[in-house]
């Protein structure tokens, strides 16, 4: 016979489980505003890296959390948790089975639904199917349209308004602690531009640097540390499953503040120096580097194809490309890793005002290397190539002579290089004017070409293919 006092025991011991239970099956919420801090570094290929530390307070036991606010491109694979030790994490899930029309619809499958007519009647049927449009049964009838508005009981338990993580946790104190998460994500990126603006005689230059960094991922970030990696990491591609600038010109109002840069290994990391926002479906532009009194070199080149060589010919008329460079050296006031990026390169005209002469695209460039741009064709020079005479001097080998005529039509001396892609085994038997061999496939001539004035270069090669 079980005593009174026993029988006491046992209620009280089956209350006290009862209310365990209760608070387990209680979600507890993490949701953005609860960030302490927030750190990201973002890749230039859609990739970033998101540290995250939220302060949450935490029952004992085994229970749900719900970490909110998470971007929708999250890898949840990639995820890391820490700062609190006491935490034991059981079991993720990523729920993205997102609120929208169509997603509630789907979930009434097989339900009853109602309509509310235009004159204030009400209608009530059961919906068959959602793909390709709503299919109702009405009063034994099949329809695929319904004048009015459909209402709906209650928003399904199982769909979210936004993407969240779902935690089974346990804890072996209640206690409010911190929470570092961090986690990879797509939908972010970033890419540098650059500005090179000229002197008036195209002889000296300032550069100015900014990033633009794009968030697509479906999530906001306020008061963010901001990282930048410069470099090609490799990523591994996965089989397809559902996943748990700005044209700023030169101001002479100062130089701006610089990125801090510093080698990560094999590539650049690039930290902007104050905190800022990046809200979901934006860009954000941010100053990276600025640079004066650079010298310049103007360069122009003709360039030839290697099927000149054997039997091509060539059109009468050739362009000349014009293209400035720089060596990216301190002692050139600059000897900064430069990111990937477009360069926009403005002269100035007869009034002072800044005009756009082209642009061009230069890869990951290290200090101590040399950039050139190249940026259009010249208005004022021109070539005329024709061949001279060609023979094949026998299997597999052919001998040309070429004619180059360069005219100038400006008020300035200018050196033009023609470079010819030549291929093969080549010999120059003769030539008008000194080359420079400039690898086993390529040859060089530097022709100076008076104001107003012209050169005539002629040349024999002998190529064995």
């Amino acid at each position: 016979m079980i005593s009174q006092k026993m029988l006491t025991t046992v209620l009280a011991a089956t209350l006290l489980l009862g209310a365990s239970g209760a608070m387990a099956d209680t979600p507890v919420r993490s949701d953005p505003d609860q960030r302490q801090a927030i750190e990201l570094t973002v890749y230039t290929r859609d990739l970033a890296l998101v540290r995250e530390v939220r302060t949450v307070r935490m029952p004992d036991g085994e229970f749900q959390l719900e970490f909110r606010g998470v971007p929708e491109k999250i890898k949840p694979a990639t995820l890391l948790i820490g700062g609190d030790r006491g935490l034991s994490v059981l079991e993720q899930n990523y729920e993205f089975d997102l609120m929208s029309r169509q997603s509630i619809l789907e979930k009434y499958v097989g339900r009853e639904v109602a309509w509310i007519l235009e004159d204030g009647g009400r209608v009530s049927g059961r919906l068959l199917a959602t793909a390709q449009g709503p299919v109702f049964e009405v009063d034994g009838d099949i329809m695929f349209e319904m004048p009015g508005r459909i209402v709906l009981p209650s928003l399904p338990e199982d769909l979210r308004a936004r993407p969240t993580l779902v935690w089974r946790v346990q804890r072996d104190d209640a206690a409010e602690a911190d929470l570092d998460v961090s986690y990879l994500t797509s939908g972010l990126s970033w890419n540098a531009d650059y500005v090179l603006q000229l002197d008036p005689e195209g002889v000296q230059a300032d550069l100015r640097g900014w990033v633009t960094v794009e968030n697509r991922s479906g999530s906001g970030f306020a008061g963010a540390t901001l990282q930048l990696v410069a470099g090609d990491i490799q990523q591994v591609r996965q089989a397809m499953r559902p996943e748990m600038v700005m044209d700023a010109m030169m101001t002479k109002s100062g130089r701006a503040p610089q990125m801090e840069s510093e080698s990560l290994y094999d590539y650049h990391l690039y930290t902007v120096p104050w905190a800022t926002d990046l809200p979901n479906n934006s860009s954000k532009q941010v100053s990276m580097l600025a640079a004066s009194g650079l010298d310049v070199e103007r360069i122009y080149t003709v360039r030839g194809a290697s099927h000149y060589f054997r039997g091509g010919t060539a059109d009468d008329r050739q362009d000349v490309w014009v293209s400035y460079a720089f060596e990216n050296r301190e002692k050139n006031q600059l000897g900064l890793p430069l990111p990937a990026g477009v360069v926009r390169v403005y002269g100035q005209s007869g009034d002072g005002r800044q005009q756009l002469l082209g642009e061009d695209r230069i890869p990951h460039t290290p200090k101590n290397e040399r950039v050139e741009l190249t940026v259009g064709k010249a208005f004022d020079l021109v070539a005329e190539r024709t061949r001279m005479d060609y023979e094949r001097v026998a299997d597999r080998v052919h001998r040309t002579t070429w004619r180059v005529e360069l005219r100038n039509h400006k008020d300035e001396d200018v050196t033009v290089e023609v470079r010819e892609s030549v291929g093969g085994d080549w010999t120059m038997t003769r030539s008008s004017h000194a080359h420079e061999k400039v690898s086993a496939q390529e040859l060089l001539f530097r022709l100076p070409v008076a104001a107003d004035g012209e050169t005539t270069l002629t040349y024999t090669v002998e190529v064995r293919y």
